[in-house]
């Protein structure tokens, strides 16, 4: 199966003309509340159902591994405080899940638990409350957090070189090492938004992944076209006791229409790594030479950081879910 997947993958080729920053709907404040949180729900659920037949598994079980794996590679994490915070949660999406996985596995293997945080400029108190009070790892912050001038709660204690310039410029620690999540969000941010996130990262917390499900391939775009019809067809099974999701999706299609729509500009936003590094440059004020490169997709830069990039299959045969992930490493 997933042989056929890598044969097809090879004609799944990039759209042409570079990124498009375009706008979705449910970014709008015209759009309702309502409608927003259902949108949420519905990607919440995307996120941690599997599709029998073609995923083997959640796209959550698939995003907490890579980040299980990313947490298990930092050198100090048995010895130092480590705390995950998540920027842009929205309702929570999928890392009240992520976040047991991982912990799950870190348990089973004998080791101690990481704290994860959720975050986000608008936070849903509401929801949070509640994901937070079936986890002894998960808590929130409950002021509004800008992932390009966070609070102090999110600031990481041992950040090398920048932390007097950052104290200086207002930030202040939260006793621990930082590692950032930024779980289908990224691709929101323009490029003078991103660069000042990636530089707040950079300055101010010592690793961070950057998570999204969809690429800008034709096959990612194909999917989210497809994405209408799976909405008709799975919403009576995961929200049947919902009776407004069932309005907004069977009653006016709403829903169906949003979601898809979101999903295909979400495509066309998505960053490649490259231009990830690029825009890490820029910050940097540096670019890579060619002794700087290690192997395929890995890269490391000047100020103590090393960049990696993963691409895994999450839906047979055309959804591949993209990770980029950054970490301070000694000089």
């Amino acid at each position: 199966m997933n042989s056929i997947a890598s044969l097809i993958d090879r004609f799944n080729f990039q759209v042409p003309f570079g990124r498009w920053q375009l706008f979705e709907f449910c970014d709008l404040d015209i759009v309702p509340d309502l409608v927003k949180h259902c949108c949420q729900n519905t990607l919440t659920a995307q996120w941690t159902k599997r599709l029998p037949f073609i995923q083997r598994q959640s796209p959550a079980e698939l995003a907490a591994d890579a980040v299980l794996s990313a947490i298990n590679s930092l050198n100090d994490v048995e010895t130092e405080e480590w705390t995950v915070i998540d920027f842009c949660s929205g309702a929570g999406g999928p890392i009240p899940y992520i976040e047991a996985l991982v912990n799950d596995s870190r348990k089973l293997e004998g080791k101690k638990p990481i704290p994860f945080r959720l975050s986000d400029l608008h936070p849903n108190l509401d929801a949070w409350i509640k994901h937070a009070a079936l986890s002894d790892n998960l808590s929130f912050v409950p002021q509004a957090v800008d992932a390009s001038y966070p609070p102090f709660s999110v600031i990481s204690a041992t950040t090398p070189g920048d932390k007097d310039a950052a104290l200086k410029a207002g930030y202040s620690s939260n006793g621990s090492k930082v590692f950032r999540i930024f779980c289908l969000s990224f691709h929101h941010f323009d490029d003078e938004a991103a660069r000042r996130v990636l530089k707040s990262t950079l300055e101010t917390s010592d690793a961070f992944a950057i998570i999204e499900l969809q690429d800008r391939r034709i096959g990612s775009l194909f999917l989210m076209v497809l994405d209408f019809w799976l909405v008709l067809f799975t919403t009576v099974f995961w929200f049947w006791d919902d009776w407004m999701h069932l309005l907004l999706t069977y009653g006016l299609p709403v829903l169906p229409a949003v979601h898809s729509f979101d999903g295909f500009v979400s495509c066309l936003r998505t960053r490649t790594f490259e231009e990830t590094v690029r825009l890490i440059e820029d910050v940097q004020g540096g670019s890579l030479s060619a002794h700087e490169k290690e192997d395929e997709g890995s890269v490391s830069l000047r100020r103590q950081w090393q960049f990696s990039h993963a691409r895994a299959l999450h839906t047979w045969p055309l959804g591949y879910m993209e990770v980029i992930f950054g970490r301070r490493v000694d000089e």
